[in-house]
């Protein structure tokens, strides 16, 4: 099954939820990437929410690794994406915004592993995503930490590709708010104790390669907070 590690205890993991184009610079990035000249109005109504399967699940120091079927490759184009991740710790059905911290159980940060090409596919097909977001090493996590929601506002995460950082971004300047996160799938899917929230990645994505080392932080106001190392097997 599952899991995490939250201060030396380990949490079964339940549903993985993800939200799409959470930082107005990635959400410009992107549509940019795309040849779109449109503003994307759609994410500013409602959150954009997808999810991964427990199995997309790894944690610090696993590798992570591109499918294959019939012997080949299903993608040629895997991205980064950094996020903070929630760890949910109880159950929470139609909690409000005022009420969202009471359900908190930790912070972590993570790796939202993309095939960008199938994605981008997807897209023009009108096809789900899970194909590119759910594949097996797709979602890695680190350590997670308890910590009240209000130090979301001094919070930071950067992730760092072969030492250089390509991935920087305050979780204050989000588009939907922890809080808004948790009263809105409270009320549409449900939350319970284990379910992860990816809360969208700040602008940088890009091409990862086998070999490729990956180091993503969660810093907060007394300097680094947890990370995760990972590599492109």
């Amino acid at each position: 099954m599952a899991s995490v590690s939250l201060e030396s205890k380990t949490i079964a993991v339940g549903t993985i939820y993800c939200v799409g184009k959470n930082y107005e610079a990635h959400a410009k990035e992107m549509r940019d990437k795309l040849g779109l000249n449109f503003p994307d109005t759609a994410a500013v109504q409602e959150p954009i929410i997808f999810s991964k399967p427990a199995s997309a699940l790894i944690q610090s120091g696993e590798s992570i690794a591109m499918p294959h079927f019939k012997g080949e490759p299903i993608s040629s184009e895997m991205h980064h994406e950094l996020e903070l991740v929630v760890l949910i710790g109880r159950r929470a059905i139609e909690v409000s915004e005022a009420n969202a911290a009471d359900y908190v159980a930790g912070f972590g940060v993570g790796l939202d592993m993309t095939l960008r090409d199938r994605q981008t596919q997807a897209k023009k097909n009108g096809q789900p995503w899970l194909l590119s977001k759910g594949f097996r090493t797709a979602a890695v996590v680190s350590d997670f930490v308890s910590l009240p929601l209000q130090e979301i506002d001094s919070m930071a995460i950067e992730l760092k590709k072969n030492g250089e950082r390509v991935q920087f971004g305050y979780p204050r300047e989000m588009t939907f708010s922890i809080s808004f996160l948790i009263s809105y799938l409270s009320h549409i899917f449900g939350l319970e104790a284990g379910d992860l929230i990816f809360t969208g990645t700040p602008e940088g994505v890009g091409k990862v390669q086998p070999g490729d080392t990956l180091t993503a932080i969660l810093h907060g106001k007394t300097g680094a907070l947890t990370e995760l190392h990972t590599q492109v097997s």
